[in-house]
């Protein structure tokens, strides 16, 4: 999806463009609170590389919007399965889902120079995962 590219060349980090990029799409206007709540995601977790790719955190946070619970009585299996399905089809497409291992294996090779390629590419494989493809 351009518009991921777009927010991550807008100097919005991984998960926030995600979130954006995606979330506006299925959502309409994303509730500021829930973007503050992507930020801490980016690179890694807090900046460290050491955790899941932001992207794939981002992406998660739209699936909890879109079909997370609000009381603990509802069913959080379309969630689950979602966001199951999300990492699998992430962890497929990339190899990996840590950031340092993104950043060692898949960011700079050709065609895929900077995070912004990346996050495009996983807003594409988290819309064919809610479109059910």
């Amino acid at each position: 999806m351009e518009n991921a590219r777009a927010y991550l060349n807008a100097d919005w980090h991984c998960s926030e463009g995600i979130l954006l990029a995606v979330g506006e799409h299925y959502l309409g206007e994303i509730n500021p609170g829930v973007l503050r709540s992507s930020t801490a995601f980016a690179g890694g977790v807090g900046g460290t590389n050491e955790e899941l790719c932001g992207a794939l955190a981002g992406g998660l946070m739209v699936i909890s919007t879109l079909y997370g619970r609000t009381d603990a009585r509802t069913s959080d299996e379309r969630c689950m399965d979602l966001a199951a399905a999300y990492r699998a089809r992430f962890l497929e497409h990339f190899g990996h889902i840590r950031c340092a291992d993104l950043k060692e294996h898949w960011i700079g090779k050709k065609g895929n120079e900077t995070c912004a390629e990346l996050v495009a590419d996983a807003a594409g494989v988290l819309v064919d995962v809610l479109e059910g493809e």
